[in-house]
């Protein structure tokens, strides 16, 4: 039987209750691309507060490649969640990566004093449980990804 003959099952997002955001998939990826969006004018901060040498000649830029990189993870996250797209997996897994690594480098690059415990604070409270939730994001949707729409499934052979 060929899959022109194949009656086509179409399961709404919100009739499965294993799925992440199962009830509102379009608020969360509406989350998540305000939360890239939010973090542009963390970037343009950074850029102008951090110190222009330590012991890298372009720590600043660093800094600011590695929060750009978050930003534009966690939109891009949100644009394919909207959009129930399942290459969000990817951009969640990618966003998930960049935040660990920002929290780990906050911390350890710190001085000791209000710096480390603001490193720590926002490590605790913002990056580790965002790539928590990006995380389980992209390991629902591995396992249960979003239907396909209709015209890729008359599309494809």
């Amino acid at each position: 039987m060929t899959m022109m003959n194949t009656p086509m099952i179409h399961v709404r997002w919100s009739a499965v209750p294993d799925r992440p955001g199962a009830r509102r998939p379009r608020r969360l990826g509406r989350a998540f691309a305000t939360a890239g969006l939010i973090m542009i004018p963390w970037v343009l901060y950074l850029s102008m507060s951090l110190p222009e040498k330590a012991m890298d000649s372009h720590w600043a830029l660093a800094w600011v490649g590695l929060d750009s990189g978050e930003a534009l993870a966690l939109f891009a996250t949100g644009r394919f969640l909207k959009r129930a797209d399942n290459r969000c997996t990817l951009t969640a897994t990618a966003a998930a990566a960049l935040l660990l690594t920002d929290a780990w480098f906050d911390v350890t690059a710190a001085a000791p004093g209000g710096e480390l415990a603001i490193a720590i604070v926002m490590a605790v409270c913002v990056e580790i449980p965002v790539a928590i939730v990006c995380t389980v994001l992209a390991l629902r949707l591995i396992r249960h990804p979003f239907p396909r729409s209709e015209t890729v499934e008359q599309e494809s052979p």
